[in-house]
């Protein structure tokens, strides 16, 4: 089902895609994608009794384009409306890639509406320590650019998002660059008022692949933050996580979800 919701300001309206009966799992999507990315996530939610709400964050499906003023707190502030109108209050987080940021920064501004984070993968707040590759960011550029072929642009999206050997084709389609402005809202903003989630407790997925943040990214944050967070490392997968290794990304949430009933 989709249906969509007042977002943080009255003439803001966000797109949210509904599956399952359970508590709510709201799925937060990476840089210029949308919710479709979730779709075998939510199958695998549903059928292990949890209700998900993957969100269209501004200029994504049918939500609102973003304002040029738009900030990450307004990001964060679409979430929780989200979670207002449409989970009772509460909710657990899942964000991918991008998605992580924002809910971290949700968990950071509205603690009260959060009751865990999942990162796949945790990254953004230390883009200076540890910057993507030359050759990865060129690739980058040119993964939503539709003057290049079909071909260019599968190859660049496989530099960038999936690990060697893996089919990249899925995300040939499902762009939504004007969404990248939640990308310039969060460089905007002060990491040092979201990157630690609030209080509450976190899953970490890190892929081993993953050409945007290295392994140790993810560990250094993890062991930061110590016993708050649980981290899991998957082989044979990059920056895309989600098409490359579903059943297994799956069957990592649910476990966290259900050790945080």
């Amino acid at each position: 089902m989709r249906t969509l919701v007042e977002g943080s300001a009255p003439d803001v309206r966000i797109e949210v895609l509904i599956e399952g009966e359970g508590p709510d799992v709201v799925l937060l999507p990476s840089a210029g994608r949308g919710a479709e990315d979730f779709a075998l996530l939510q199958a695998a939610l549903a059928k292990a009794g949890y209700r998900s709400l993957a969100v269209n964050p501004r200029g994504a499906g049918n939500s609102s384009s973003p304002e040029a003023s738009l900030t990450f707190r307004d990001v964060a502030a679409d979430v929780a409306a989200v979670i207002d109108q449409l989970a009772n209050g509460t909710a657990h987080l899942v964000g991918h890639a991008l998605g992580n940021t924002v809910a971290r920064a949700t968990a950071s501004f509205h603690p009260d509406r959060v009751r865990t984070v999942t990162a796949m993968p945790v990254g953004g707040h230390n883009v200076d320590a540890y910057p993507p590759d030359a050759e990865v960011m060129r690739h980058f550029a040119r993964c939503h650019d539709e003057s290049l072929s079909d071909e260019q642009r599968l190859e660049s999206i496989g530099v960038v998002f999936f690990a060697p050997g893996n089919d990249a084709s899925s995300w040939l389609h499902g762009w939504y660059p004007e969404a990248s402005a939640i990308s310039a809202a969060m460089q905007r903003s002060d990491p040092a008022e979201w990157a630690m989630a609030g209080e509450a407790p976190m899953l970490v997925v890190h892929p081993l692949d993953d050409a945007m943040f290295p392994r140790r990214a993810g560990h250094e944050f993890a062991m930061l933050l110590g016993e708050r967070v649980q981290y899991v490392e998957i082989a044979r997968c990059g920056h895309a996580i989600l098409p490359e290794q579903p059943d297994l990304v799956a069957s990592v949430l649910v476990a966290f979800l259900e050790a945080n009933a």
